[in-house]
């Protein structure tokens, strides 16, 4: 079956059980009835890995597009255990979006946990306590936890709905989920509406991009890692600007621009240009007219920012072809960039 779980999220996770396991109930000294609980729970815990298993399978064989809310959660609803289907749900109304790691935990299987990004201060990590549930946040990994009594999924759920009602609404969910796991579902598979496969494919196209740069730039340190008279300027080996956009970017800093800055935004549907430079009204209304927008700053800080239509590096680098034809040469040497990387940069390498 395909899994899209990092390892990295999964040794968070052993480690947290581990560390828990340590204070469960169940291992000061296992007397017959939690032993006995523990076997039921262990068995609760296979019959429900067995229904995921199974349901995940049929899923992606059925229906592999994802729904909007599980495009913002980074995962199928079948990835989760079933009994925390509505609990996450029920969650994701009031902002919170939880990770499919999630439910069974420790080495009894004596713990029950969801991981996800929790607005707890200490009154509502007091109210939690006084229902049987801890809050944990280790090495950025948060989770809410508690230790059953009963091998009972009803039990569980029950117990998940008190949680529910003490953590804070932050409203609907809409930011979508940026761990690994998250990020690699939706690099996998296509989701149901238009919008959000055109993005998906952005997405891809970022991630592609990124491990170019990561491959051209070790390359080039091998080669050669001293920079040049240029790349001193820019505070960066003409390597780390991304492809689509590198000509763009060279010909604005030629014609005269401090650039600081350009490429996929964090919406990857996005491209942009920034730096400490102005543009004239004239040459800002001949962008506009075919589809580009330029914000400046009142410090005077200028970016140039465009969506492309398709997911297509020839496409994009024609665009910014277009743009740059427009922008004025102004017959003058840029500044350097004064970015505290770029500063960092020819510290490193002066």
């Amino acid at each position: 079956m395909y899994t899209v779980y990092t390892s990295h999220l999964r040794q968070i996770v052993d480690l947290i059980n581990e560390v828990l396991s340590i204070f469960s109930p169940m291992n000061n000294g296992l007397n017959y009835s939690n032993e006995e609980l523990s076997k039921k729970l262990t068995i609760l815990k296979n019959s429900v890995q067995k229904t995921k298993k199974e349901e995940v399978k049929k899923r992606i064989s059925r229906k592999p597009n994802f729904t909007d809310l599980e495009y913002l959660l980074g995962a199928f609803m079948e990835m989760y255990d079933p009994h925390l289907q509505e609990i996450v749900v029920k969650l994701s109304q009031k902002g919170y979006a939880i990770d499919a790691e999630s439910g069974f935990g420790g080495k009894f299987s004596e713990i029950q946990m969801i991981i996800g990004d929790f607005s707890v201060d200490y009154v509502v990590k007091n109210k939690l306590e006084k229902i049987g549930v801890k809050f944990r946040d280790y090495n950025g990994s948060q989770s809410l936890v508690f230790w059953p009594e009963e091998s009972s999924l009803t039990h569980i759920q029950n117990r998940w709905n008190q949680v529910l009602n003490v953590l804070p609404d932050k409203g609907l969910l809409a930011t979508p989920s940026r761990n690994r796991n998250a990020l690699t579902f939706r690099r996998k598979f296509i989701p149901q509406d238009l919008q959000l496969q055109k993005q998906r494919l952005f997405v891809r196209l970022k991630f592609a991009t990124d491990k170019k740069i990561e491959i051209e730039l070790t390359k080039r340190k091998e080669e050669n890692a001293r920079p040049d008279k240029i790349e001193q300027s820019l505070g960066l080996f003409i390597e780390e600007i991304e492809p689509q956009v590198r000509q763009a970017f060279l010909t604005l800093y030629k014609k005269g621009y401090s650039i600081d800055k350009a490429g996929f935004m964090d919406n990857p549907s996005d491209q942009m240009i920034e730096g400490d430079f102005q543009l004239e009204e004239k040459t800002v209304a001949k962008l506009q007219k075919i589809g580009v927008i330029v914000e400046t700053n009142h410090s005077g800080y200028t970016r140039i920012q465009f969506t492309p239509e398709e997911a297509d590096h020839s496409k994009i680098k024609k665009k910014w072809k277009e743009i740059t034809a427009l922008i004025p040469d102004k017959h003058e040497a840029a500044s350097p960039s004064m970015t505290k990387k770029a500063r960092d940069f020819r510290q490193r390498y002066q």
